[in-house]
């Protein structure tokens, strides 16, 4: 359930919290944790930055584009007669250039214990706060997204007639993934999923990423105790669940185990569920491809999420990504052998530095390859301090933006619903 403000004239003098965020859905679970925290502590949520003694700013840093809407977001509530917490990956992966305009507090994505020591009249420490397994939904907006997001949110009857029409007309006329497509995802926030974090941070060095310098070293979690968290959301009622990490293919290698181990745990459970995995480095995926096909055969897992970002395998190598292309497309089709109704969800890059015409045709090749589902693809983007912002040639931007609308056009004629987001990264899906 998301945190939901009392009446602001019943707020307490000191205590009020505005929370704002960019960020990824990994992170808006770490935000409904936050605020679970908070009102375990007696502080208030408030919509409001206005009556806020403390506004708490949820960044990303993956992109350029979402580098600049977090920078966008710190300027925008740093007037605000209150204390600024800044949180998320953004302090992290462009330490130079957030240090620049911003000197206050700030809440690492790596630590978020630290909390405990950036507000006042702590009471419950939030290591001592159970795992929170839902999204927090911003009800901030005050556009027309906004009202009818809250008026879906608090009235219960609406909810229920709204979350009808997602789960039959809108589903069997568009498609699963519709709900997950701007601007409807924030319409009508989709509340049937409960989020198992696996594990947090990441192992790999690929030449492009930042994020590893915002999660952190791996930590997973015991098969344990992500089975008792399945097993408490199906008790609430829940039957659909997302395993999700940073990167859930290394899962449990600091721990003594794996994630097939972890899988087959999960194949345990009687009761009828579903499960998403999303966010795999496909290095896990052909690691793991005997064990992960037996699994996909018992249609319990119906959709994975695949990061696989090239077609070409020069590119793959200099992403830092190792492995072969065609052993991608050999595992995802035994996945999609071994259960013909799971989804397929694919991480593309386009315009990495010296990726030539015919390699970014690869790229476009792998649709003839695989039958993907659905998927997000970004344009390159450089980060001062990574190696591929020193690869020469760059692809310039007039380049970039046009390989994006020759992909843009490609997917309207596989007959994919495609739709781009301010000249930044483009989404798609299946019809």
């Amino acid at each position: 359930m998301n945190s939901i403000n009392n009446p602001q004239s019943h707020t307490t003098s000191g205590m009020n919290v505005f929370i704002d965020s960019n960020a990824c859905k990994r992170r808006d679970v770490d935000i409904q944790k936050i605020c679970t925290y908070l009102e375990e502590n007696k502080y208030t949520i408030v919509h409001d930055p206005k009556v806020a003694n403390y506004i708490i700013l949820m960044t990303c840093g993956v992109t350029n584009y979402t580098v600049n809407t977090s920078s966008k977001m710190i300027e925008k509530y740093r007037y605000y007669n209150a204390e600024m917490i800044v949180a998320g990956c953004f302090p992290e992966t462009h330490r130079e250039r957030f240090e620049k305009m911003f000197s206050g507090k700030t809440l690492p994505v790596k630590n978020l214990d630290k909390i405990d020591e950036l507000l006042p009249h702590v009471l419950i420490k939030f290591r001592d706060i159970p795992e929170v397994n839902t999204r927090w939904i911003n009800l901030n907006n005050m556009s027309l997204r906004g009202v009818i997001r809250r008026i879906h949110t608090h009235a219960s009857p609406i909810k229920k007639v709204d979350m009808f029409i997602l789960n039959t007309i809108i589903s069997k006329l568009f498609g699963e993934n519709f709900y997950r497509t701007y601007p409807f995802d924030g319409l009508i926030p989709d509340t049937r999923e409960y989020y198992i974090i696996i594990s947090r941070g990441c192992i790999h060095n690929c030449t492009y990423c930042v994020i590893k310098k915002g999660v952190g070293r791996l930590h997973s979690k015991s098969p344990e105790q992500c089975v008792k968290e399945i097993s408490i959301g199906l008790q609430q009622g829940f039957q659909s669940f997302v395993l999700d990490a940073d990167d859930l293919g290394p899962y449990g290698t600091d721990i003594g185990t794996n994630l097939p181990y972890l899988l087959n745990k999960v194949m345990e459970i009687k009761n009828p569920f579903r499960v998403r995995m999303n966010h795999a480095n496909p290095l896990w995926l052909i690691k793991y491809e005997p064990e992960l096909v037996d699994i996909f055969k018992q249609k319990k897992v119906n959709n994975i999420y695949a990061a696989i970002q090239s077609g070409n395998d020069r590119i793959l190598r200099l992403m830092g990504r190792p492995y072969a292309i065609n052993d991608v497309i050999s595992t995802l089709k035994a996945f999609k052998k071994s259960n013909n109704d799971l989804e397929i969800g694919v991480d593309l890059i386009i315009g990495f530095p010296t990726e030539t015409e015919e390699e970014f045709h690869d790229t476009l090749h792998l649709f003839d390859m695989i039958d993907f589902d659905y998927g997000d693809i970004f344009p390159f983007s450089g980060h001062e301090g990574t190696k591929a912002n020193t690869f020469v040639p760059k692809l310039s931007k007039k380049m970039v933006d046009h390989r994006m609308k020759v992909m843009f056009r490609f997917l309207k004629k596989k007959n994919y619903f495609a739709m781009r987001f301010r000249n930044s990264s483009l989404y798609f899906y299946k019809r």
